[in-house]
């Protein structure tokens, strides 16, 4: 039994993670600036680019929107630590709340998120 939880270590913020490392990549910051930004290893952003990481959930096209425009501010500088943290942390909670981590059709599906 997985618990909600470790969903969410295991497959969305990877997921975030990934998604968010190829476009800071795309913006134009290394892969050892975004490993720094995303508190990660060189070699996760290397996995996370080749899509060897965080692959496992889909990203619904609002959440790539919001991965996209923290990206944005990120790559700009404009962004503390802090507030890079709670934008993460809302794209988190977006997806959990969506079921893409477990797959479920609807939430009614689903025994594993946040709203169960």
């Amino acid at each position: 039994m997985a618990f909600p939880c470790e969903n969410v270590v295991w497959k969305a913020l990877p997921a975030i993670k990934s998604a968010l490392a190829r476009v800071l990549v795309k913006e134009g910051m290394t892969q050892v600036q975004v490993s720094k930004v995303l508190g990660t290893t060189e070699a996760t952003i290397s996995h996370y680019m080749k899509g060897e990481r965080g692959s496992s959930v889909v990203l619904g096209q609002h959440v790539q929107e919001m991965v996209d425009d923290l990206a944005k501010k990120i790559s700009n500088g404009s962004l503390s630590e802090e507030q890079i943290t709670k934008g993460v942390c809302s794209i988190c909670q977006l997806v959990r709340e969506s079921c893409a981590v477990c797959g479920a059709e609807t939430a009614a599906d689903c025994s594993h998120c946040a709203h169960t």
